[in-house]
């Protein structure tokens, strides 16, 4: 199972996302979703620790894919990695280095076609 986590300036753009890549590839077992936008609070920024939450409920999933918006949302996803104490969960987390709509979603839909991150990452490359 792949965990996709999406890290925004804005919690209304992660879970626009998140419902989008849901009703277009349907639910299924080969992925998780979790959204992680905005600063908990309803306001616009990055939270570090929400971040390192979303990853830890990702725990049981093979793989954690990071999708970022901008700036310090990849600061504070890295900070998020940084801040896990246990090391196989922090091996198994990757910030991915994609544009954050298009990224996700093909993440996804190739998550339920190959679960093969290998795979997945060149689908990204391409981007």
């Amino acid at each position: 199972m792949f965990g996709i986590i999406l890290v925004s300036h804005s919690q209304k753009i992660t879970d626009g996302t998140k419902e989008m890549i849901e009703e277009m590839t349907g639910t299924s077992d080969a992925v998780r979703i979790i959204s992680a936008g905005g600063t908990g609070d309803g306001r616009l920024g990055t939270n570090s620790v929400m971040i390192m939450e979303a990853i830890e409920a990702n725990s049981d999933c093979d793989h954690i894919l990071i999708f970022c918006d901008i700036g310090s949302a990849i600061l504070s996803s890295e900070t998020a990695i940084d801040l896990i104490e246990e090391e196989d969960l922090q091996d198994k987390t990757e910030i991915m280095d994609c544009p954050l709509v298009e990224g996700a979603f093909a993440a996804a839909v190739q998550a339920t076609v190959c679960q093969k991150k290998e795979t997945i990452i060149q689908e990204l490359a391409q981007l």
